[in-house]
């Protein structure tokens, strides 16, 4: 197992948990969403994670390590990569200043740090093109490209992604989950997504977890959820 969260308790005041018992697995080379309604503690679940909230009980591991002891600034070295909801990016500064900032943890290696960015530009073309202009007149799904290639400079083993799509058309979107599943069958990256988009967000899963009200609701691989439970879940989240 890649990341193992159990009987997580978590919330922003001491005696109000929105995580009540959770209990998570993120299986490697797999990807793992979570769906659930506004407020049931999905991303709440990611900060707690990456160390922006620290729980009041329970344990996170990811291989076998503790991460709740972590500082935050060291999940990278660990590799553990976190793309939260909001657009990351300075969009005041250049294409390439931001991958440039994007080598900070590994600096002093100028060669590394060079080989990130070459391996960013083949992977993606459009930011070697842009990478003169500024990032904040790149459209939504091109910056949101580009802090997943940010993410991806470190070449971490599981990647963290809150609400990957939020605010595209559907059309960017599916830009975006088709290059998430790629990173799991073709590069074996781990991946652990929240998502409110139930059919998208689910149809590239390998296993799904449905939370309700900061506890497990039901769980189960993408096969069992076409089968039993899609049109429920559509319907419990409408």
């Amino acid at each position: 197992m890649s990341l193992e969260v159990k009987d997580l308790h978590a919330g922003y005041q001491r005696d109000i948990d929105i995580l009540r018992g959770l209990n998570i697995t993120a299986r490697d080379g797999q990807l793992t969403t979570i769906i659930g309604a506004n407020g049931v503690g999905k991303s709440t679940l990611l900060k707690a994670i990456v160390g922006q909230l620290h729980p009041h009980q329970g344990s996170i591991r990811f291989k076998g390590q503790d991460l709740i002891s972590v500082p935050a600034r060291d999940l990278v070295g660990l590799g553990v990569a976190y793309i939260a909801q909001q657009h990351a990016i300075f969009k005041e500064m250049s294409v390439e200043e931001n991958l440039e900032l994007g080598t900070w943890s590994f600096r002093r290696d100028r060669s590394r740090a060079q080989r990130a960015i070459e391996r960013v530009y083949e992977r993606a073309p459009y930011l070697k093109e842009f990478r003169a202009r500024r990032a904040g007149l790149m459209s939504g799904g091109q910056q949101r490209l580009m802090q997943l290639q940010l993410a991806l400079m470190s070449d971490p083993e599981l990647l963290l992604i809150d609400e990957p799509t939020v605010g595209l058309d559907p059309k960017r979107a599916k830009v975006i989950y088709d290059h998430l599943r790629e990173l799991v069958d073709d590069a074996g990256k781990t991946i652990l997504m929240v998502d409110q988009n139930v059919i998208a967000g689910t149809d590239i899963a390998d296993y799904i977890y449905v939370l309700e009200l900061g506890q497990n609701k039901l769980e189960g691989s993408k096969e069992k959820f076409d089968l039993d439970y899609r049109d429920t879940i559509a319907e419990w989240l409408i």
